[in-house]
């Protein structure tokens, strides 16, 4: 198949999903609601150089989470339990382009989304951003390929779209855990720091950080080489995540409910 039948086939597949997931009311009001609330309640926090910073990396992580991860995970199942993906997988589509498919609408949702947020921190928080606000586009982009790979990986133990509830748990309180927002790396030992840093949501939070006020969540100001070296740190990390998930996806996803 060439690439132009791949890109149509792939735009098709999006807007069959797109209808499909707006009719999951219960994801989609997690996806559409959760993250908007972020930027209002936040502001009312004490001002402070690095809320702007705060504010960008909770809705960019929350975004990630529940609107590509965990909607993902519930529609993947969804499909998979209703016997959709086995038709799709035994027609003229790829693999790889139905599991694209999946997830190109909450893209979308995740980009409008960021924007909003960008405009609300500005307008609220008076913030002007940088050329290094770029930083949070690398976080954004890399974070929903590590983050679509790992949703496509937990539905290899998810038997059904309730049990997502718990399924999903582990992944998701290592990621609010370690990313840095909910508890201050500077409780932990150095090695549990490092850990951290391995942990597939703090480069995401890492990034927005350092493209929104210049330093790391952490706290440690980095520039010039250092810098470089840092994105590229946080960037390795992102992409071993969506590696490792996507190796899994390729030797256990199922296409057909478990007999």
């Amino acid at each position: 198949m060439t690439a132009p039948n791949d890109l149509s086939r792939t735009l098709t597949l999006a807007r069959a999903e797109t209808t499909l997931l707006l009719r999951n009311k219960t994801a989609t009001s997690i996806a559409v609601l959760t993250p908007p609330l972020i930027v209002p309640l936040v502001s009312l926090m004490p001002a402070g150089a690095g809320l702007p910073a705060l504010v960008m990396a909770m809705l960019t992580g929350t975004a990630l989470l529940f609107v590509v991860y965990y909607t993902l995970v519930t529609s993947a199942v969804a499909r998979r339990e209703e016997h959709y993906l086995k038709r799709l997988y035994t027609s003229t589509a790829r693999p790889v382009t139905i599991l694209l498919a999946m997830v190109l609408p909450l893209l979308v949702l995740l980009a409008v989304q960021l924007l909003l947020g960008f405009a609300a921190v500005a307008a609220l928080l008076d913030y002007r951003p940088s050329w290094d606000a770029l930083l949070v586009l690398v976080a954004a982009l890399l974070g929903a390929a590590a983050w679509w790979a790992l949703a496509l990986a937990s539905t290899v133990f998810t038997r059904t779209v309730e049990s997502a509830q718990l399924t999903t748990l582990p992944l998701l309180m290592v990621a609010l855990l370690f990313s840095g927002l909910s508890l201050p790396l500077a409780l932990l030992p150095d090695p549990a720091v490092l850990l951290a840093q391995l942990t597939p949501m703090f480069p995401v939070v890492d990034l927005v950080y350092l493209g929104v006020a210049g330093i790391r969540i952490t706290g440690d100001t980095v520039a010039g080489s250092e810098l470089l070296r840092t994105v590229l740190l946080d960037a390795a990390v992102l992409v071993g995540w969506t590696v490792a998930g996507l190796f899994l996806v390729r030797r256990r996803f199922r296409w057909e409910p478990r007999r």
